[in-house]
């Protein structure tokens, strides 16, 4: 598990890069954080980044499959020896929410009272009873649909009873009964500390151990939140829930019904307080609809239900007075203000510097010197200015014009952001720039204080001097050497040859990440015909619309003196066109879902992309092909259909050209 200042760090640099970021790089980067919170349990960003990472893909391609993979196992191996449980109903996540206004928001969407309770940092479980009260099987969570057998395990927890007794009527499937293991802090505390990390890691692991004896031995426990199967005439609400699951033996967590959902920002803060005298980590308060019926109606995503939020803590608070506002320019030329403030003792750390992100933000806040801030750490790690107290005496002033190498420049206002006339004439722009460049490259030698000793010292003034360096004037800079100067040559030496796609991701152009690069690498092959790019041209690339297309075809403009600077240096490896080979698939855009009953995923990908296809993530409005895989298909089988395909049915419907095909046909178009 990262420190906290890396988790800070982490977090505040994937913020920063999430508008830029492509469906792809998205995908890659939920499951990667994901798989390492529930795999590992070693977290490098915090709840509150994952969230909007999360967000932020959910936007772009609401139908991806990594939407649909979160969960307590991402790596779905059964090695471990446990069988698969399929759940009656998906073991959904719950929304999140870090504000009040998202909050109000959410209770204008329905009607009657609200429940809450704490909101407990466990282990989600399934226990399903039969018709006549007797435990009949036990699962995790895993990925929302299937989970892992662990009924041998639980039935060594001790507040889980083997046979209800006054249980309400029930379905011809029984009860299910849904909560959560965890481990009292108390007892951690006793046992444990000093040589596990935490009680939640430890309680996996328990759960999950092949003894169970062994399971038992942990002294985990458990409470109850939900109940499935009841008779709808005796269990019409969530509060109805909560007195039957009391009944019928099982801890609950403390419940308040609330009448206006108005008071609800004023009983979370109250809650906070609650949750504070519990044996039991937690990490926000939920709230869900109180009746059925308005849950019935609302129903739920592929991810979450709609009627449940889980408001997260933000953290231990405090407060201070702002001394002074700061500006500082990052590699786009935006310029943004820091809040530094008294020093002030918060979740762990003394917090003397916060971001106000934008000028937009810090003017909505109303902040400036002198004002009385309330401080938390989102997440427990990130420093955030929640509200402004108390005016400031001295209100916030934005800058006009900017230092820069011989003289000033100007700011130009844009929307919410300030931003240099002139950055390339900005020592900060460069460095910030140069940087981008070396660490795109793997130019591991040049740290940003190295790079500012040769901006200063006059020797580069942008990337591509970096391969025109001269020893001698290397050396003679302090603390450099004749050793390390010929280091840094070599290095540079050894990166004389890139290929496209790095090329292109190291000029540093907004929208034109590493995966967006690649997709025209591979699209348009050479250097030459992707500066030849217009708007139009780079807009029909599936993946690609107006607004990045627009970045792109502008920054390329702006970057081409770099350009024609670095090729003086370097050459570029560009991509091989695939030729048309006749085959149906050639330039077309092929989705995948459902198991493939002939051959994996991967191999089917790579077959459309050899034949010149292109494998998007999702699906939309501009796909060619949906394959369903045979095993279980909708299409042959009578299966239920995928996400995916109800997409695509619904953009069919309204007259998109994708076609749905089984997984024969698709090999038909293979020719094999």
């Amino acid at each position: 598990m990262g420190s906290p200042a890396h988790i800070a760090d982490n977090s505040s640099a994937l913020k920063n890069r999430l508008p830029a970021l492509e469906v792809k790089e998205l995908e890659q980067l939920v499951r990667h954080h994901n798989a390492l919170y529930w795999d590992k349990a070693a977290p490098e960003i915090d709840d509150p980044t994952f969230d909007k990472l999360v967000e932020t893909l959910r936007a772009k391609a609401p139908t991806s499959k990594a939407l649909e993979e979160l969960g307590e196992s991402t790596t779905k191996k059964k090695s471990q020896g446990f069988d698969d449980v399929v759940h009656l109903r998906p073991m959904l996540s719950l929304d999140k929410c870090y504000d009040d206004d998202t909050l109000l928001k959410w209770g204008d969407s329905f009607k009657g009272r609200v429940v809450v309770t704490p909101k407990i940092d466990g282990l989600a479980c399934s226990i399903r009873y039969g018709k006549q009260g007797e435990i009949v099987l036990a699962g995790t969570r895993g990925d929302g649909k299937t989970g892992d057998n662990i009924l041998a395990n639980v039935k060594g927890i001790k507040d889980i009873p083997h046979a209800l007794k006054n249980a309400p009527g029930c379905s011809s499937d029984g009860l299910e009964i849904r909560g959560e293991v965890y481990m009292r802090i108390s007892r951690f505390n006793s046992t444990y500390k000093g040589e596990k990390s935490n009680p939640r890691n430890l309680a996996a692991g328990a759960l999950k151990t092949k003894d169970p004896l062994e399971s038992a031995a942990y002294g985990l426990s458990f409470f109850a939140y939900d109940l499935l199967g009841a008779d709808p005439k005796e269990v019409a609400s969530e509060s109805e829930k909560h007195s039957a699951l009391q009944r019928m033996g099982f801890a609950v967590m403390p419940l308040e019904l609330i009448e206006n959902h108005k008071e609800l920002p004023d009983v979370f803060r109250r809650f906070v307080d609650v949750c504070k005298g519990m044996d039991v980590e937690t990490d926000g308060v939920v709230m869900k609809a109180d009746l059925l019926s308005e849950q019935e109606r609302l129903g739920a995503t592929a991810h979450h239900p709609r009627y449940a939020l889980a408001y997260k803590f933000q953290g231990e608070s405090a407060q201070s007075v702002v001394t002074a506002i700061e500006w500082g320019v990052a590699r786009t030329g935006t310029v943004n203000p820091v809040c530094v403030i008294e020093p002030v003792f918060v979740s762990g750390v003394t917090v003397t510097r916060i971001s106000l992100h934008n000028p937009g933000y810090a003017k909505k806040l109303g902040i400036g010197v002198g004002a009385r801030v309330e401080i938390v750490r989102r997440g427990g790690v990130i420093p955030h200015v929640e509200r402004v107290l108390s005016p400031p005496t001295q209100p916030l002033v934005l800058p006009t014009e900017w230092p820069v190498v011989g003289g000033r420049t100007a700011l130009i206002a844009d929307g919410d952001f300030l931003c240099l006339a002139e950055p390339e004439r900005s020592v900060d722009v460069v460095v910030a720039r140069v940087a981008h460049f070396t660490k795109v490259i793997d130019a591991t030698g040049f740290g940003e204080k190295r790079l500012l000793q040769l901006i200063e010292s006059g020797l580069v003034s942008q990337p591509a001097d970096l391969y025109a360096l001269d020893k001698k004037r290397l050396a003679a800079l302090d603390r450099m050497g004749g050793l390390s100067a010929q280091n840094l040559l070599d290095e540079m030496n050894a990166r004389r040859q890139l290929t496209l796609p790095v090329l292109l991701t190291a000029l540093g152009i907004d929208d034109c990440g590493p995966t967006v690069a690649e997709t025209l690498a591979e699209t348009f092959h050479s250097l030459d015909a992707i500066r030849a790019l217009t708007v139009k041209d780079l807009s029909a690339v599936h993946g690609i619309g107006d607004t990045t297309a627009t970045s792109i075809v502008n920054g390329l403009r702006k970057s081409a003196p770099l350009i024609d600077a670095l090729l003086q240096q370097v050459s570029v490896v560009e991509k091989e066109k695939i030729r048309d080979s006749g085959s149906p698939l050639f330039g077309k855009s092929v989705v995948f879902t459902g198991s493939m009953a002939k051959m994996d995923r991967k191999s089917a990908q790579k077959k459309v992309q050899g034949a010149g296809g292109k494998t998007p993530s999702s699906v939309t409005a501009d796909l060619d092909f949906l394959v369903i895989g045979d095993e279980g298909s909708a299409l042959i089988a009578g299966g239920e259909k995928s996400t995916k395909h109800k997409a695509a049915d619904k953009l069919i419907a309204k007259g998109s050209k994708v076609k749905i095909i089984s997984e024969t046909d698709f090999i038909a178009l293979l020719g094999e």
